[in-house]
């Protein structure tokens, strides 16, 4: 048994969340503890999922949002380690330990993934990319088969190689050194959208490291977040990658997201109140 504490954040998640945490309970490094965090479901997930061994549920009756949602549920972590893994993730076998083992080697590295698969012959992200001054998922190689785990290293070059343009990592399914996070994991304040991206600022700047392993090792059938939230989805997510750049000097620019949102914004694709709030909002 490891000390990593696995935390699934879950809001009325069915056959997803039940294969979620069947490939967790499949890792061939057993994490130490599964905290699953019913944030606000209808139906509560103790009776969706039923009793399953070292799995611990807590439920909160409104939605705290996927930032506070995982910070209720890192209170009640034990471990020195926590993986951060959505409900609609299946992990290969071997994730577990393959991040893990990445922390061990390298004590200046504070979170680690791997690249996510969307299916058998697409890439669903590679990390976190800023080079442009947005803030997007690395999806190089989208189109191109997805080798299975064994073929991975030779593909992307060994466990030295990097992902070329990954400055953080994703939330998505991520391993993360509890001694990096301190006292929480999440600004609060965001609410949901790239919680990630200022966690990862705030690690680099307190000269901490993250990494992207060249290897693929989980299969993401994507975000459920947009249909609940509901209207509020676009909002956030416009306001949030304005917080984030004015928050951290370097992290975003304000110009290159404003010149994206008005390309967006031609397709309905940008909030403007979003816009204004990311800009304004003290």
């Amino acid at each position: 048994m490891s000390d990593i504490s696995v935390i699934v954040l879950d809001v009325d998640g069915g056959d997803m969340l039940r294969a979620c945490l069947d490939s967790i309970a499949a890792q061939t490094l057993p994490p130490r503890e599964v905290i699953v965090f019913d944030n606000g479901s209808r139906t509560p997930a103790a009776e969706r999922i039923g009793f399953r061994h070292g799995l611990h549920i807590f439920r909160t009756e409104t939605n705290l949002g996927f930032a506070g949602g995982n910070n209720a549920a890192y209170r009640h972590v034990t471990g020195e380690y926590i993986a951060l893994i959505n409900n609609d993730v299946i992990l290969d076998r071997d994730w577990l330990a393959t991040v893990a083992a990445a922390l061990d080697a390298d004590s200046k590295l504070a979170a680690v993934q791997t690249i996510l698969r969307r299916d058998e012959t697409i890439i669903d992200g590679a990390g976190i990319d800023i080079s442009d001054g947005t803030f997007r998922q690395i999806t190089w190689g989208r189109g191109r088969l997805a080798r299975s785990s064994t073929d991975d290293s030779a593909k992307y070059g060994g466990r030295d190689a990097r992902v070329p343009g990954a400055w953080g990592v994703s939330a998505t399914a991520a391993l993360y050194r509890r001694e990096a996070l301190g006292d929480s994991i999440f600004d609060e304040t965001l609410f949901a959208y790239y919680e990630d991206v200022e966690l990862c600022a705030r690690l680099h700047e307190a000269r901490w490291c993250t990494e992207v392993l060249p290897v693929i090792k989980a299969t993401h059938h994507g975000s459920q977040s947009a249909s609940i939230l509901g209207g509020d989805a676009l909002r956030l997510r416009t306001r949030n990658r304005y917080l984030v750049a004015r928050k951290h000097r370097g992290v975003g620019r304000i110009g290159a997201l404003l010149r994206e949102d008005l390309k967006l914004a031609l397709r309905g694709r940008t909030s403007l109140r979003g816009i204004w709030q990311g800009l304004f909002t003290r």
